[in-house]
């Protein structure tokens, strides 16, 4: 099968799931929340949404600065917005979109493709550090706030959570000695599966790439370090509008007013169902992972309320799946069906 065939089943299979887990809360009583929630609740999110996007492209401009790149800002949120589309179709909302990313940003402004990867990869990693801190800083919120519930009565899952938050902050700190220090993780491990045997021309080619990437992550990294501090909270930015998102659709929608320990807890539930998503956004697996959250934690909100949630988030998806397909098809891309070798070297 095709990646696009693969990628229309995916999509088919996520509808049925969606509609599954509304029809297990109850169609009418979905559709009766979904309407008492109000275009405030709605625009809410999209707003939120759009945010999460420039924020996104203002911190790659302040990295390209460092490295003498002079890219327009509505070019690097064209190709933002392209790149999230992506994250949201592939199997992790954190990756997948960044080939995308990199041919617009290619065929827009005629930039080698390897000095791209470099930027990106650097984009990446503080993206990464950011959003490890933000981890840890909401389980601690939640198991502060929650002590009772997820200390008392849900000790594993209390437990489970101290674990994440453990394995992040140590995440983060060995993201930041990797970038201080200029060690080589992804050429290490594409050494080692051409060392297994798999694809054995493929992850040598690509280990030598890897090294010249990592290595221009690093050395920017090292040489403006305080240059990148800018990048740094703006990402925090991007998470902090993922934070808001039910605590403005709740309260805009029916007035319930989310603890910050009850935000921290739906934050970590989502990002950490996102991180492996079986389907696009995680259609399905979100959804019963949320339900579930709430269940077990009594957070006041209805199964309903959490499906119409869930629902709006939906068609701001689709709006942004559908714009980064626009922005894609404009400069001649298919959104994920071109190869990232293609890139090309001049503007389109």
């Amino acid at each position: 099968m095709t990646r696009r065939g693969k990628l229309i089943v995916s999509v088919i299979a996520s509808l049925v799931l969606l509609a599954v887990m509304v029809f297990f809360v109850g169609f009418e009583r979905t559709l009766e929340a979904a309407r008492q929630v109000g275009m405030p609740a709605v625009l809410s999110l999209g707003t939120l949404m759009g945010l999460f996007v420039v924020f996104q492209a203002a911190a790659w401009q302040a990295l390209n600065r460092t490295v003498g790149h002079r890219v327009r800002f509505r070019t690097l949120l064209a190709a933002s917005t392209v790149g999230v589309a992506g994250n949201m179709l592939t199997p992790s909302t954190y990756l997948g979109g960044e080939p995308g990313k990199l041919l617009y940003i290619g065929r827009r402004t005629g930039l080698p493709y390897e000095e791209l990867a470099g930027t990106v990869l650097l984009l990446k990693y503080v993206e990464a550090l950011s959003f490890l801190l933000f981890v840890a800083a909401g389980t601690v919120l939640a198991l502060t706030g929650m002590e009772d519930v997820l200390l008392g009565a849900n000790l594993p899952l209390g437990v489970t959570m101290i674990v994440v938050a453990a394995v992040a902050l140590g995440a983060v700190a060995a993201l930041w000695v990797s970038l201080a220090r200029q060690w080589r993780p992804l050429t290490v491990l594409a050494g080692w599966v051409a060392r297994l045997g798999v694809f054995r021309h493929f992850f040598t080619r690509l280990r030598v790439r890897l090294r010249r990437v990592e290595d221009q992550a690093s050395g920017v990294f090292r040489r403006e370090r305080s240059m990148v501090i800018p990048a740094f909270v703006l990402f925090l930015l991007t998470l902090v509008t993922i934070y808001l998102k039910p605590l403005l659709f709740f309260w805009l929608g029916w007035g319930v007013v989310l603890s910050p320990a009850e935000l921290g807890l739906i934050f970590l539930t989502c990002q950490v169902l996102l991180a492996v998503q079986l389907t696009p956004a995680g259609v399905g697996t979100l959804d019963g992972g949320l339900f579930g959250m709430l269940a077990l934690t009594g957070i006041a909100i209805t199964n309903p309320q959490c499906a119409a949630y869930l629902l709006c988030l939906r068609l701001w998806d689709g709006i942004i799946v559908a714009s980064g397909g626009v922005l894609a098809a404009r400069v001649g891309l298919g959104l994920f069906s071109t190869p990232p070798g293609n890139a090309a070297r001049n503007p389109a």
